[in-house]
């Protein structure tokens, strides 16, 4: 597949839709890119899905890809695989129905919602995803990076 991979394209077309030009030429009009495993592989296995969501290529290793090409499929993907980092945590505070999250992100300050503790997942060696009760992800991806009050917050919480 590493002589394929060289010659797959995609293109935005004038609505805006992506469009996956194969190995062999061929146009797959409105195109969907979904990370297969976009928290333990963030950069590897992308599925190209067509409009009636049936898969069409499975790339593993994106970097494989023109460089233009790869940095295309980059682009779209950051912009819908948004997932903020948390860099200090302010408060967790205990609400009638789970708790309150006041932190620091990547992104800014915001707070947010966690119904119960499984919405806390841990991804191994010290990362963790936080889903919000909106189903937003947030990430901590080395506690260790945390400061002090962070870890004291988190580990109260725990």
């Amino acid at each position: 597949m590493t002589n394929e991979i060289e010659h797959i394209n995609f293109i935005e077309n004038s609505q805006h839709n992506i469009v996956y030009m194969d190995a062999n030429g061929e146009e797959h009009e409105d195109v969907r890119l979904i990370k297969l495993f976009p928290l333990t592989s963030p950069d590897m296995w992308i599925a190209v899905l067509n409009k009636d969501g049936k898969e069409l290529l499975s790339i593993e290793d994106p970097k494989l890809l023109k460089e233009d090409t790869y940095k295309f499929l980059m682009s779209v993907l950051s912009k819908r695989h948004f997932v903020p980092k948390i860099e200090q945590i302010h408060s967790i505070k205990r609400q009638k129905i789970g708790h309150e999250w006041s932190v620091t992100t990547d992104r800014g300050r915001t707070t947010f919602n966690v119904e119960m503790d499984e919405s806390i997942h841990s991804l191994g060696s010290d990362r963790y995803v936080i889903f919000d009760t909106r189903n937003m992800r947030y990430s901590i991806p080395d506690i260790a990076a945390l400061d002090r009050d962070s870890r004291r917050k988190l580990e109260h919480y725990f």
